[in-house]
């Protein structure tokens, strides 16, 4: 059987272009139809001519029950990015990083179109709450934001460790509970989730916060801070690209914290109905080990 795309003229919606591009390249079986029919659009796509080999006219109705708006109905997916390295970063007025290559790869198995903005971190979560911005490709789960958003699987997984000054007397911070980490001058990032536990510990304590986390690094190397939590991708990342900081740390013999990174997808947007589709494609991306190539891209 063969479908065509002859009479599937609607392109504001992503969903429409999904199956149009997969119809044109004779990818759309027909297991397919039924995953992509309980993620679309209602009323978008009905009667739509499917062509046999003897027979031409038939006709199929494909029955959606929720209806999707996505980004302000641009008809793209609206991506947003914050200052995260190595996740978000903006080099000559682009935005790089993990999280940016692991959306791109997303988006074009699944042939849709998305546009890609960097906002700080809290004004991002804003526009998630209200449906401006339908997904942030990299983020921590927390509850505050389950209230308003959904999580894809896990998408990238992280070690979370204490880290310390190379040349500290005494060797690195090591610890059996957080409270052993009170003493302790304790830099941080704003707006920065590390994780349940930990930041229940540090709404507790007087920490030093700084905007980035690069700078709260600085601020270690020159002993201003005496620790500064971080995960094994983003202190990684930030000694391979900082010459400065090379042998300039070490971190704890234990981890604080193990999570993952997940897709948030706004409850407001219609690509939270696709949140099957995506997790089937993301599982795909780590069987076939493209996404640890890019944790190493970043980090090794």
């Amino acid at each position: 059987m063969i479908l065509t795309s002859k009479f599937l003229p609607c392109r504001s919606f992503p969903i429409c272009n999904l199956l149009r591009n997969t119809m044109e390249k004779g990818t759309l079986t027909p297991s397919r139809i039924v995953f992509l029919s309980k993620t679309a659009i209602d009323g978008c796509i009905q009667k739509r001519v499917v062509q046999t080999a003897g027979m031409i006219g038939l006709c199929i109705v494909l029955f959606f029950s929720v209806p999707m708006a996505f980004g302000q109905d641009t008809g793209k997916i609206k991506l947003a990015a914050f200052d995260y390295q190595p996740f978000f970063y903006q080099e000559s007025n682009e935005i790089h990083g993990l999280g940016v290559d692991l959306g791109n790869e997303l988006f074009r198995r699944l042939h849709l179109e998305t546009e890609l903005t960097l906002y700080p971190l809290k004004r991002a979560l804003e526009y998630m709450k209200d449906g401006t911005v339908d997904a942030i490709m990299i983020l921590v789960k927390t509850p505050e934001r389950e209230r308003f958003l959904v999580y894809s699987e896990p998408l990238v997984p992280a070690k979370g460790y204490i880290w310390s000054a190379a040349d500290r007397q005494g060797g690195p911070v090591n610890f059996e509970r957080l409270e052993d980490l009170r003493p302790y001058k304790i830099g941080v990032t704003v707006g920065y989730s590390y994780g349940g536990p930990m930041d229940a510990f540090l709404k507790s304590i007087n920490t030093d916060a700084a905007p980035q986390e690069y700078l709260s690094f600085k601020k270690l190397m020159a002993h201003r801070v005496d620790i500064v939590p971080a995960t094994d991708i983003i202190a990684g990342s930030m000694i391979k690209k900082h010459p400065e900081f090379h042998g300039k740390f070490a971190h704890s013999s234990k981890p604080f914290h193990e999570a993952d990174y997940y897709m948030g997808i706004g409850k407001k947007s219609g690509l939270a109905q696709m949140v099957p589709l995506l997790n089937k494609t993301i599982t795909e991306m780590k069987a076939e080990g493209f996404v640890d190539k890019i944790i190493k891209k970043y980090t090794e």
